[in-house]
C-alpha cells in the first residue's frame, strides 16, 4: 500500500509540475490587439509580427523574444470593442503606406476611444521610407481628438 501511495504521490507532483510549467509559458505570452490593419488575416498580422521581430534585432531590449507576442488582429467596427478593452491591456495602432492607412488609423482610434479603450497605443508600421510626417500627424490626432498617447519608435 505504500507503494501505491508514493507512485500516486508523484504523479501528483508530476501534473501540479506540468501544469505550473503550461501557466508559465501562457504568462510569458504578450498578447497585443492590432487596430487599424488593411484585412483581417494571417498575411497582416504577421507582419505586425515583423515589427517585433524588427524591433528585437535592433536591440530593443522590452520586446524579449517576438514570438511571445499574440497578435489580435481586430476591425474598428468590432461590436464588442469596449470587452476587449477590459480583458486585454497592451493595443497597438497599424500605420501604413498605403493611400487608406490614414482613414484607417483615424476610424481606429476613433473607435478605441467610443469603446473606452486604452489611453496608451503603440504604432506599428512597416520600414517606410518617408514616415515621420504620417506617423507624427497620426500621433498628433491620437492626441489632440481622442486623448490616447500614440508611443511611436524609431527603427
Amino acid at each position: 500500500m505504500t507503494d501505491q501511495a508514493a507512485g500516486l504521490r508523484q504523479w501528483a507532483a508530476k501534473s501540479k509540475s506540468v501544469e505550473s510549467t503550461s501557466l508559465q509559458v501562457n504568462s510569458e505570452l504578450e498578447h497585443v490587439v492590432v487596430l487599424g490593419l488593411p484585412a483581417l488575416d494571417k498575411a497582416q498580422a504577421t507582419r505586425a509580427v515583423e515589427v517585433f521581430q524588427r524591433w528585437a534585432e535592433q536591440g530593443k531590449k522590452w520586446v524579449g523574444d517576438p514570438n511571445h507576442w499574440r497578435i489580435i488582429p481586430v476591425a474598428s467596427d468590432y461590436p464588442e470593442l469596449n470587452e476587449l478593452a477590459q480583458t486585454y491591456p497592451r493595443w497597438a495602432l497599424w500605420i501604413d503606406q498605403d493611400l487608406d492607412s490614414f482613414q484607417r488609423a483615424y476610424e481606429a482610434l476613433k473607435a478605441a476611444h467610443h469603446a473606452q479603450g486604452p489611453k496608451q497605443m503603440i504604432a506599428l508600421y512597416p520600414p517606410m521610407q518617408s514616415r515621420r510626417g504620417l506617423l507624427s500627424h497620426v500621433q498628433q490626432v491620437a492626441k489632440s481628438y481622442f486623448d490616447i498617447d500614440l508611443l511611436v519608435i524609431s527603427g
